[in-house]
């Protein structure tokens, strides 16, 4: 059989025969994939204990009739954190199964794996108040990524001015913009087509936040103080554009919400 290494992000995991695991990889050099790693699930086994959902590193494989065989496993990032707080689990729950979602078989994206390798890593070393922000900020780098971001300077719908987007006399207040928001129109609507698409109210916060997050400066981004109230908007918001392009709802996400509202 042939041997190969490779950098990989685990997704999912499923126990399998007595002993064994069927692990679910995103890898940097050849996209999402299907192994097993024989006998890992027996106390004195040699990679006992890190082949979990979340971990990061680097394999080394042999190719297989059905599966390919894990036979070397070495820890890049430190996600123990992950799986020890219900908060930064819950995050990165939404990071992986948001990767196994978008993801082709076999078909390699390294800019959507430094995203996910990213993501996973910041939200393990991130101060347990900024971890709602990482995952918003998580969002936002993914649809960008995928060509999904929503608009947030022009109307989704007729391309017209958000005329009332900006509160600059008050802006640390979460009064109505007047606008709203559709994701099957692609983001931020005028109030005449918030009307015409029964679009949801959008807070004018919110549609800063999106405006920042879209630019793409993170260092920005992590600087705005935002009331719970602002990320719970802003997160049901990012959710709402991925579901609909996606056309699923994602489990992880409403599991989030109950954990972290």
């Amino acid at each position: 059989m042939a041997v190969y290494s490779a950098q990989a992000v685990i997704l999912r995991k499923l126990d399998y025969s007595e002993a064994d695991r069927i692990l679910t990889l995103f890898t940097l050099e050849r996209g999402k994939l299907a192994a097993i790693a024989k006998g890992v699930r027996k106390s004195k086994a040699r990679m006992a204990g890190q082949l979990d959902v979340f971990g990061h590193g680097r394999m080394m494989l042999a190719e297989g009739r059905n599966l390919d065989v894990i036979t070397q496993f070495q820890r890049i990032t430190d996600v123990r954190p992950l799986s020890e707080d219900l908060p930064r689990s819950a995050a990165a729950a939404v990071v992986v199964e948001l990767a196994d979602k978008v993801l082709e078989e076999r078909h390699p994206q390294p800019e959507l794996f430094q995203i996910v390798v990213d993501g996973l890593s910041r939200l393990a070393a991130a101060p347990a108040a900024a971890v709602r922000m990482e995952s918003v900020d998580f969002l936002s780098r993914i649809l960008l990524e995928l060509g999904y971001a929503p608009a947030a300077t022009v109307c989704a719908r007729c391309g017209g001015p958000l005329h009332g987007a900006w509160v600059p006399a008050n802006p640390d207040s979460r009064g109505g913009s007047g606008l709203g928001f559709s994701a099957a129109s692609g983001g931020v609507v005028c109030a005449a087509c918030a009307a015409a698409v029964n679009a949801r109210a959008i807070s004018t916060r919110a549609v800063k936040v999106l405006r920042v997050a879209a630019a793409g400066d993170r260092d920005l981004f992590l600087r705005l103080r935002l009331e719970p109230a602002d990320v719970a908007e802003v997160e049901d918001v990012l959710a709402a554009q991925l579901e609909h392009h996606l056309d699923r709802q994602l489990k992880s996400i409403d599991f989030a919400r109950k954990v972290w509202r």
